[in-house]
């Protein structure tokens, strides 16, 4: 199980002048945009499964920091656009979060740090900048009140996350994508 976590064995960082970033975002972006919006069709609360998040993690892991950042950035802005999901008075705050996280679950996994790892600090990360960017702008918005809502999403992604990137890496990803 441990080498399937090594991030040597994942598919190569995506470039800014490479269409496949362009596509993969926008997959994972129409993805973290429909999956809330389907759980809230079943009064499951988004804020506290935080489905968008996996998807931007996943996102930033498989294909690096800029699949990631673009994500973590268009995810938000589209949800809303779209579903008014989330809200706009934490608009800000959950595209700054987003970003970090993929943002910085990418810039780790180039740096060929272990899935668990990688994933513990882009969330921490995450969480700690969307409460710096709250307390700093004296926004009324509680992010202590949020993080304790949304423990049950943040052990599903310590748990699921992981899991889905074995089971891509070994069932999905062609083994010429799976060697940088």
């Amino acid at each position: 199980m441990q080498s399937y976590v090594k991030a040597k064995s994942l598919p190569g960082m995506l470039s800014f002048s490479d269409a496949k970033l362009y596509i993969f975002s926008f997959v994972f972006t129409l993805s973290a945009v429909f999956f809330p919006w389907l759980l809230h069709q079943f009064n499951l609360a988004g804020s506290q499964f935080l489905p968008m998040h996996f998807f931007i993690m996943i996102a930033g892991f498989l294909f690096g920091w800029r699949t990631g950042l673009i994500t973590g950035v268009l995810s938000p802005l589209m949800s809303f656009s779209l579903t008014h999901m989330p809200s706009v008075v934490i608009l800000p705050e959950v595209i700054l979060e987003l970003a970090v996280y993929g943002f910085a679950i990418g810039l780790l996994r180039e740096k060929k740090l272990n899935i668990w790892i990688s994933l513990i600090s882009a969330m921490a990360l995450g969480r700690l900048a969307r409460a710096l960017f709250v307390f700093s702008f004296g926004l009324k918005t509680n992010p202590l009140e949020y993080f304790q809502m949304s423990w049950p999403g943040v052990v599903l992604q310590i748990a699921l996350v992981p899991l889905i990137i074995i089971f891509l890496q070994k069932f999905v990803l062609k083994e010429n994508e799976k060697a940088i």
